[in-house]
């Protein structure tokens, strides 16, 4: 009873005819009860009854902001309402509207993608493109673009950064279904501050910059499985340098490649590249995979050895040594054998 004569005393209120039973009892139905095209309608947190009705009545979901607040009023509704991602339809009625909103969202807007350690770029574009269809050459050219970067990410002011190979950080992001190729580039940027800081930023050894740390730290990411290892395995690659060696590095030849082969020919450690370290002194030019932490803190802060060789063994770990004549041996056991 106390319902309708508060009905009866807001429709007097708003007045000369304005509304009427009629008119609420139609407006209380759909907008349009042939339609079902989707809406996608997003309640952020913390959204009133009233700001909800705003949003609603901004798709075309209801046909009246007054309507909607004495209907909720008079079905005790929107005390419950929840945040969320709602797809809804300008076929539903406010009773369907709002037994939605009081379920919360029924809609996936976001989805996990994971950047696995070691990928290059075109892999990352091909993992990314297999959950979005995003347009790879969109992505690539945008990752090959650095300078657009530079603004909002001053650790790329680096002038040896060429590209954005080992600058998009592997890890699992929650990213919008509707992210653009420059959306996702720059979530894994920010990905990739958050280690800059916490790792590299001022821990930089001397005579390296941000390039060849990143660059070394993706060899190491190559060559090692085992996180222990890493920082065993970068203690040869700066031992080499030390001692005006070749690199030697068989990941650095597969990217040169363009292909991940297990086993490495004699003609392979010839291809010509800045990438071979075969047939180059020093770092390459820059990364060749992205790497993750274990690896990045391995180049800041590699293990003092003085091992000068090292031979995969066959089980994920390696032997190391700084005798060539040992190499030989551990590698007629584990390889040749």
């Amino acid at each position: 009873m106390r319902k309708i004569i508060f009905l009866i005393i807001v429709l007097a209120v708003i007045g000369a005819g304005l509304l009427s039973v009629n008119y609420y009892n139609s407006n209380i139905e759909a907008v349009d009860t042939d339609s079902s095209d989707a809406v996608l309608v997003q309640i952020p947190s913390g959204s009133s009854p009233n700001a909800i009705g705003d949003i609603l009545l901004d798709k075309g979901l209801i046909h009246d902001l007054n309507v909607f607040k004495i209907y909720l009023r008079l079905n005790d509704k929107g005390a419950a309402f929840k945040a969320g991602d709602y797809s809804m339809t300008k076929s539903m009625s406010l009773d369907e509207i709002t037994a939605l909103l009081d379920l919360g969202g029924n809609v996936k807007t976001t989805t996990n993608i994971t950047i696995q350690e070691g990928l290059t770029l075109l892999e990352i574009a091909d993992v990314i493109d297999s959950q979005f269809s995003i347009d790879k050459e969109v992505f690539l050219d945008l990752a090959n673009d650095v300078s657009y970067f530079v603004a909002d990410f001053t650790f790329l002011q680096d002038d040896n950064i060429v590209s954005l190979e080992g600058y998009l950080y592997p890890d699992t992001y929650n990213i919008y279904l509707n992210s653009t190729e420059e959306n996702i580039i720059r979530r894994m940027l920010t990905g990739f501050e958050e280690i800059y800081t916490s790792v590299i930023e001022g821990n930089i050894p001397d005579g390296m910059d941000l390039n060849s740390v990143m660059t070394m730290a993706s060899i190491v990411e190559g060559e090692a499985l085992l996180d222990t290892e890493r920082p065993v395995v970068a203690s040869v690659f700066y031992n080499r340098i030390e001692e005006n060696w070749k690199l030697e590095s068989c990941a650095t030849v597969q990217y040169a490649l363009g292909e991940r082969k297990s086993t490495l020919t004699y003609a392979d450690l010839e291809v010509e590249s800045d990438y071979n370290t075969y047939q180059h002194f020093g770092l390459p030019p820059g990364p060749i995979n992205s790497p993750g932490a274990a690896s990045i803190s391995a180049a800041v802060k590699p293990d003092t050895t003085e091992y000068m060789f090292f031979l995969a063994i066959g089980d994920g770990s390696h032997y190391f040594t700084d005798n060539y004549d040992d190499f030989l041996k551990a590698k007629a056991k584990y390889i040749n054998n």
